[in-house]
Order: C-alpha cells, then structure tokens, then sequence
C-alpha cells in the first residue's frame, strides 16, 4: 500500500506541467514591481489634486466637498449592491429549502 501511494505521487509529480521559464523573472516580482508603479502614480496624482495644508478630514471635505460627496455615493452604492446581492442569496436559499420540503 505504502509502494502504491509512493509510485503514484511520483508519477503525478513527474507527469505534472511545470510552468514554462520565459524570462520575465518570478511572477511575484513582477507584481510587486508593477504594484508599487502604480501606487507611486495615484499618490503623486493624489498630492498633485489634494493641497499639502488640507491635513484635517474636515477640513477638506469643507474646501472639497464634490470630492466628499462623490465618495460618500460610491460607498452608498456598494453598501445598497452588497445589501441586494445578500438578500437575492437569502432568497435563493429559502426558495431551494422549499424546494426541498416539497
């Protein structure tokens, strides 16, 4: 039994695709490579479009208030879909243990 399981993980281990070396480096720094690109533009973009003395969050949503107003929607909006999508899966569970019961 032990041979069996030893001759198989062998075989799978042989048998199993390996990805291909096509000279890009391990995907795990690519990422982070292109993670930290893109972060560095949205906060330069971010202090570029935000002014340096705005540091308290009242402050700046009293001197931004349709940046404030914008992100307070957004958050609404993902709120209300999360909101729908839990109650059509609630339903969806209720209508299939009726299902069931029948």
């Amino acid at each position: 039994m032990i041979f069996r399981a030893i001759f198989w993980i062998g075989l799978v281990a042989v048998m199993m695709p390996h990805e291909p070396d096509l000279g890009f480096g391990r995907p795990d720094s690519i990422a982070s490579a292109a993670d930290g690109a893109v972060t560095s533009e949205v906060a330069s973009w971010a202090q570029s479009k935000i002014s340096p003395t705005l540091k308290d969050p009242q402050a700046l949503c009293h001197y931004n208030a349709e940046a404030c107003n914008a992100g307070a929607t957004f958050m609404d909006g993902v709120r209300e879909s999360a909101i729908r999508s839990l109650a059509s899966v609630k339903a969806d569970i209720h209508a299939s243990r009726q299902a069931q019961d029948r």
